[in-house]
């Protein structure tokens, strides 16, 4: 990609190429580059007749926060922009709090921008941010997909709702070129302490790499271009895979399971599609890795079954068959049960299916069918195309404890509540799902 140094006009062709909505969303923390994606935003909003929202999020972690967003707000208003202060509220967790906080202001953020009508969020990761994500797994050994980092635009969704645009305008730009561009039209804006706090892993990789570069040994912009490298090799290598999937006689099901009728792997592309399908049909947030998953395959292709990250893996009826493990959700020695998750509305439930329920709805609840599915369903059990121990793991509909429906494929009613698997989605991974 043709880098040219950021100006309002250089801004504009990047996201022109983006084919940005008519109301448009940004993410504004009061930093210098959100500061700067509001400044070129807006003015790119005004040459073209855009309206444009933006949104701050107070996570409540800090004292200062609330008369950052209130400053944050000011700048929006001077700008032209609609502005919103979203808040964090709730419990705090006591460890893992700053991905916690994370997962927090993408639903937030994504939600206010579905509620506005707008048809895409904007966040202002720049090519700093990119080289430091890249650089980063790349330490945790990370393949093309994982050093592919981030991507100008992608698919967000706020636990059960629909997906929503996330757009990058400004990830070919250096935060250096950010910092001399405000400087430039005097814009003040908020310099966060956590950004050099060496507590922080990416702290402490942003230090390395400024010292790197300082150098001329590892740029931003090499990192930059290695990320886009490895994007295209992710692409090519999912293709690979996906022709595989089919190759073997892949099949998703509406109740969330897959088979295959054979499996060699020794076939291109089989590692990473053991991983990808693990990921499928497991409840797992992130996929294993590839070494895992090739190996879990070929064990159980030998012994007729298997288990990996929250995926059961089986020979069953001259298939093989990846489903949700059951010890994952109804418990095993030293682990509880998953608990029953109220249904209020939608819900995404065990991440791997969206449960919704009519306006009215009262004192329901979703958990897993467990042994008492068979029983349930008596002679429609029978009806179940899959690995009997995949039906315990299929979401079921409780009123007061009382077990009242079995919601998915192939036993869903269509009245009140109904479930939709969402294996093929975890399996293409083109929508990232905060919850």
């Amino acid at each position: 990609m043709a880098h040219d140094a950021l100006s309002p006009e250089a801004f504009a062709a990047r996201l022109d190429a983006l084919h940005p909505p008519q109301k448009l969303a940004l993410a504004l923390s009061g930093g210098r580059d959100s500061v700067a994606l509001l400044k070129l935003c807006a003015g790119y909003a005004r040459a073209r007749g855009l309206s444009l929202c933006a949104y701050t999020v107070d996570h409540g972690l800090r004292a200062e926060a609330a008369d950052e967003a209130r400053r944050a707000g000011e700048w929006a208003k001077a700008a032209g922009a609609a502005h919103r202060i979203l808040r964090w509220s709730g419990d705090k967790p006591s460890a893992g709090v700053q991905a916690a906080a994370r997962q927090a202001r993408y639903r937030l953020l994504i939600e206010a921008a579905q509620e506005d009508g707008c048809g895409a969020l904007m966040t202002a990761h720049t090519l700093d941010d990119q080289a430091e994500t890249l650089f980063m797994r790349l330490a945790r050994s990370a393949g093309p997909k994982g050093l592919a980092s981030m991507r100008e635009e992608s698919l967000v969704a706020s636990g059960p709702g629909a997906p929503v645009r996330l757009l990058r305008p400004l990830l070919s730009f250096s935060r250096g070129e950010i910092t001399r561009w405000l400087e430039g039209e005097g814009q003040d804006f908020v310099d966060d302490p956590s950004n050099d706090d060496p507590a922080f892993e990416r702290v402490r990789v942003r230090a390395l790499l400024a010292a790197l570069g300082e150098q001329d040994i590892l740029t931003a912009k090499a990192l930059g271009e290695t990320a886009r490298r490895m994007a295209a090799a992710a692409d090519r290598l999912a293709k690979a895979e996906d022709d595989l999937f089919d190759h073997s006689g892949g099949c998703f099901y509406g109740w969330g399971g897959i088979s295959l009728d054979r499996w060699d792997p020794q076939a291109s592309g089989a590692a990473g599609l053991a991983r990808r399908l693990v990921h499928a049909a497991g409840g797992g947030a992130f996929a294993p890795n590839e070494d895992a998953a090739a190996e879990a395959f070929a064990g159980a292709v030998s012994t007729g079954g298997g288990a990996l990250a929250g995926a059961l893996l089986r020979r069953w009826k001259g298939r093989f068959w990846v489903v949700r493990e059951p010890a994952a959700l109804l418990g095993r020695a030293g682990e509880a049960a998953a608990a029953p998750e109220p249904l209020q509305g939608a819900l995404l439930w065990d991440r791997r299916f969206i449960v919704s329920a009519r306006d009215g709805a009262q004192d329901l609840a979703v958990a897993a069918l467990g042994g008492a599915g068979k029983s349930f369903l008596g002679p429609r059990a029978g009806l179940f195309p899959g690995p009997a121990e995949a039906l315990s793991t299929l979401p079921g509909l409780y009123r007061r404890g009382v077990l009242i429906a079995a919601l998915s494929s192939p036993f869903r009613t269509g009245e009140t509540t109904a479930a939709r698997a969402l294996a093929r989605e975890r399996y293409d991974g083109g929508i990232v799902r905060f919850y």
